[in-house]
């Protein structure tokens, strides 16, 4: 076996933080070679519509002409994250008048919100039953009753796969993480 190196690494992260009650705000940034891109937007759970949106090139191949497209971002303030959102955010701030880092981040944040969704949801279960041994079958119904919106959006949360839940699933097993931290304004 040879080992070899990339010709090429990109890191994405999102992170969501709390601000205030129902307020949180999601970030999303992509890095590599040239690029150094960040959104982010301030959202409401458990509506996920968007309040306040900003982004950012910070390195990328033509830096300051890159940053004249951002007003673009602003425009995503009053939508909802739901279904149709990732084309529609796409549409508004990538193409020929936008930037594509920048929509690529935007699929990253939505797929965030939705987090909100599941986040929200299992801490608001007490930490005893939480730590409990998994049972999937019951977990997806937990989940299929309190967030609707997953039903058949994927294989898994696929009604007409719960057979395979119960045949073929396992406990789920919870990652460590080490959480970043980050000042925030409330007034932002």
């Amino acid at each position: 076996m040879t080992q070899v190196r990339a010709i090429y690494h990109r890191t994405k992260e999102v992170n969501i933080y709390p601000i205030e009650g129902d307020r949180f705000l999601i970030e999303a940034f992509l890095q590599d070679e040239v690029h150094d891109v960040h959104a982010e937007v301030e959202i409401l759970h458990p509506s996920l519509e968007i309040v306040a949106a900003r982004s950012e090139v910070r390195n990328g191949p033509f830096t300051s002409v890159c940053n004249m497209t951002h007003p673009n971002v602003e425009r995503l303030v009053g939508m909802h994250v739901e279904r149709g959102f990732t084309g529609e955010a796409r549409r508004i701030v990538g193409g020929s008048n936008g930037c594509h880092r920048v929509s690529e981040l935007l699929v990253e944040i939505a797929q965030a919100a939705y987090q909100l969704h599941f986040v929200r949801l299992f801490h608001s279960v007490p930490v005893e039953q939480r730590s409990r041994e998994d049972v999937p079958t019951a977990r997806h119904e937990f989940v299929l009753n309190h967030i609707p919106g997953m039903r058949n959006t994927c294989f898994s949360y696929s009604e007409s796969h719960r057979d395979l839940i119960a045949e073929k699933a396992t406990p789920l097993r919870l990652r460590p993480q080490q959480m970043p931290v980050r000042k925030i304004d409330p007034g932002t």
